[in-house]
């Protein structure tokens, strides 16, 4: 066969794999509000663009810790890893779509008998390329089983930037309990100094014969409440180290953790706009989409599985007797052209049966999807919510902490002119360690809802 009549045969096979029974892909409508609680419908919200991380967290010493994370988190790693395995299988199922041509060099030796006198034998040297099986795609099967694998590509690229996402959040919020934590435990060591104090003073009152037992019983009781305490959040802040550790990959605990106060680490304000923007913002809703229209294009495979597939073989190359003279003058040519029709007649019931999979796998994805908005539009709506809530305790809890302070110096100096018991003062030492401690729990909160909303808005 010459090369015009190979070239021919080649865009024949080309054009005719056109057709395609794959159904048209549409969005489903997000099954969610059209403006988030408090914001009217009707007002006109302008949409910013997402922010990313590094504007998001302007505080030098936490993007060193995500930097960190980033680049050695083992859960990324994976993700990274997870997204290269789905593009080499999308780029295997591509290669279907186009001809496999290979060459081959075989020789065959035979012994042919004709009667009990006389045989004859002979052997032949063939040198050759060709197609071997190919499908000509005339219904697209080929092309939805190609597309279905890019869409989970697709699909599981962003499940990775999903996940970076979250060890970003998770990061951030490990930082904001670190934080937590070592003031609670410099507010318990400065309360735990002033207890021991006020100890050693009623002790000697008590020998002095100016206070009771039961003064000195309750001031110990009040030193070992506190050391208790302090206790705790030892404990506390070393498994928040370790989880912060493990989220950075460093099991080595190389990269050094400044501690600084919780008012100092800022965080970036965001517009949370209409809830149609979680669609292109939440990466985790871009990949529900995505493996909704895999499921899509395996409808269209299925279809085609009920139309006759074409498969073609062909060759063309040198034959000869001798191997020395295969490439010579003498050398003859051959080629074979062998396309194979395949109709399904009768298999009981497995075409409709993967029709009918494909369908129903089709329609999970769209509820899978539906949810995936829905979770995404509760998590934002959970952010906001309680923001202002936040807020306005936070104050409170400062106005509270401030007022048991001034409280405490009042009943110091009450007591020193023997107005008050010493357990009227022992009460509000306690009340103050308690109400500077819920104030900070209340900025751990606030720090922890901001970092929460950059993830529900699709932080990238």
């Amino acid at each position: 066969m010459k090369l015009s009549r190979l070239t021919l045969l080649l865009g024949f096979i080309l054009s005719a794999s056109g057709c395609s029974l794959m159904p048209e892909y549409f969005r489903p409508a997000a099954p969610v509000p059209e403006a988030y609680p408090g914001q009217p419908a009707n007002e006109t919200v302008t949409e910013a663009p997402p922010l990313p991380w590094q504007t998001y967290f302007p505080d030098a010493d936490l993007q060193q810790l995500i930097q960190v994370g980033l680049a050695h988190n083992r859960d990324l790693k994976t993700a990274v890893l997870r997204m290269d395995e789905a593009k080499a299988t999308y780029g295997i199922q591509k290669a279907d779509r186009l001809p496999t041509i290979q060459g081959n060099l075989t020789y065959d030796r035979s012994r042919t008998v004709f009667s009990s006198s006389q045989a004859f034998e002979a052997e032949l040297y063939r040198v050759g390329v060709g197609i071997s099986d190919y499908e000509i795609d005339v219904f697209g099967r080929v092309k939805s089983l190609t597309q279905a694998a890019l869409e989970q590509y697709l699909a599981v690229t962003e499940n990775r930037q999903a996940v970076q996402a979250t060890l970003i959040t998770e990061i951030a919020t490990q930082y904001v309990n670190l934080l937590t934590l070592h003031a609670q435990l410099k507010l318990a060591q400065q309360t735990l100094d002033d207890r021991k104090q006020t100890l050693h003073r009623t002790q000697r009152r008590f020998e002095a014969g100016l206070d009771q037992v039961l003064d000195v019983k309750a001031a110990q009781i009040q030193v070992e409440q506190v050391q208790a305490q302090y206790a705790q959040w030892q404990r506390q802040l070393a498994t928040t180290q370790n989880a912060l550790y493990l989220l950075l990959g460093e099991s080595s605990q190389r990269t050094p953790l400044v501690i600084k106060p919780l008012a100092d680490l800022k965080l970036a304000d965001v517009t949370p706009g209409l809830p149609s923007s979680l669609l292109t913002r939440r990466a985790d809703i871009r990949a529900a989409e995505h493996q909704l229209k895999a499921a899509n294009a395996n409808i269209g495979a299925a279809r085609a599985a009920f139309y006759p597939r074409l498969q073609l073989t062909t060759n063309v190359g040198l034959v000869n007797s001798e191997f020395s003279k295969l490439f010579s003058d003498t050398g003859s040519n051959y080629w074979s052209f062998s396309p194979q029709l395949t109709i399904p007649i009768f298999n009981y019931g497995r075409n409709k049966a993967n029709l009918n999979l494909a369908q129903t796998r089709e329609r999970i994805e769209v509820v899978n999807y539906e949810k995936t908005i829905q979770t995404a539009f509760k998590e934002v709506m959970d952010v906001l919510s309680t923001r202002a809530a936040i807020a306005e305790e936070s104050a409170a809890r400062a106005r509270l902490s401030e007022l048991e302070s001034s409280r405490l110096q009042l009943v110091k100096r009450k007591l020193d002119q023997g107005l008050v018991t010493y357990l009227e003062l022992l009460d509000s030492q306690r009340s103050v360690l308690d109400a500077q401690s819920q104030a900070l729990q209340i900025q751990q909160q606030a720090l922890q809802n901001q970092v929460g909303l950059y993830k529900a808005l699709g932080g990238s």
